[in-house]
């Protein structure tokens, strides 16, 4: 049996982890498989919860059991599924990017902070043709799915199952406040991927490589117009039809690792990726802080990019350009 102020602490700490306009009690009742009435009980500390009730609760709401009983120990707690189970496939993970979007926007306030390591993902959304590259990418050579270890790209071929959930996921990013550390290799991982296919033959022609690196430059484009702005936007919105606040910065000594910290109203959620496509979250307050203090410093030792220092702005994307050229070169030269 839990006492009553653990009891109290738990459904305070699932109360702010739910979207307001979700009912906690209907939530409590379906986890716990018992009547609203009896959930409301429960909640209102009437009927004590059992240790089994707090393992469900615990488990559904991602709560760490040490932090609520306030246990001094190094473990964390994180949660995650990752892609390589035969019954969740790249649909799937792209349908969990849609829906952590949603549960994100859910909340008030919410902004997202991101130390990228490459061009954060939801980027590659924007063009069809770079989404299909990446998509490409990951299935063939990431998750390596039998039907794709031949496989060939080109930019003719039909991604088209996947556009709709790619769209809502660029969609949904262009309206979530974004706080985003940039270093000048994060293009360099795609750059090398297109210059590998080519090289095995995992690309069907120049053609189809130059394409992709030509729609790259409209995603940097896209990139350096919400930087100028300061604000997000969706694929062809104008800087004027958006209030989504943007700040970029960059850090020259400094790779990041892809973390991102979600402001979900007064609380926070880190999520680490791992395994190029995977990802693990955890709700835990004393490491989602350290995550904060650290981001906060990585942020006072870069430069601000975006609203603001033009001179600066204009030097990264123009070397971001230069680094593209420099494949289409090699390219065009038959090397």
């Amino acid at each position: 049996m839990t006492t009553p102020n653990v009891q109290q602490q738990l459904f305070s700490l699932i109360k702010g982890l739910i979207p307001p306009h979700i009912s906690m009690v209907d939530q409590v009742s379906e986890v716990l498989s018992i009547s609203t009435d009896s959930a409301y009980r429960r909640i209102r500390g009437e009927k004590s919860i059992s240790l089994d009730e707090l393992y469900l609760l615990a488990g559904h709401f991602k709560i760490s059991i040490d932090q609520l009983l306030h246990l001094k120990t190094d473990a964390f707690v994180f949660t995650g599924r990752t892609t390589n189970n035969s019954d969740f496939k790249y649909e799937n993970w792209l349908e969990s990017v849609v829906a952590h979007l949603q549960y994100f926007l859910s909340f008030k306030p919410c902004h997202l902070f991101y130390l990228a390591k490459e061009i954060p993902f939801y980027y590659y959304f924007l063009v069809p043709e770079v989404a299909a590259f990446k998509s490409f990418f990951f299935m063939k050579s990431i998750l390596y799915y039998e039907d794709w270890k031949t496989a060939k790209f080109s930019v003719e071929d039909d991604y088209s199952r996947f556009h709709v959930l790619m769209k809502q996921s660029s969609d949904l990013f262009a309206t979530l406040p974004s706080t985003e550390v940039w270093s000048i290799e994060n293009i360099t991982s795609t750059l090398h991927q297109v210059e590998f296919y080519r090289a095995t033959g995992s690309v069907k022609s120049d053609h189809d490589a130059l394409v992709v690196l030509d729609k790259l430059g409209e995603m940097i484009d896209h990139i350096e117009l919400q930087a100028e702005y300061g604000v997000k936007l969706k694929k062809g919105q104008s800087p004027s039809q958006s209030d989504v606040p943007y700040k970029m910065f960059i850090n020259e000594i400094i790779i990041g690792d892809n973390m991102q910290l979600m402001q979900l109203g007064d609380k926070y959620m880190t999520a680490i990726n791992h395994s190029v496509i995977n990802y693990i979250t955890t709700m835990d307050e004393a490491f989602n802080q350290y995550s904060k203090r650290a981001l906060e410093n990585h942020a006072q030792k870069s430069t601000l990019i975006s609203g603001v220092n033009e001179k600066d702005r204009l030097m990264f994307f123009n070397r971001l350009r230069e680094k593209v050229a420099a494949s289409k070169k090699l390219i065009l030269s038959g090397k």
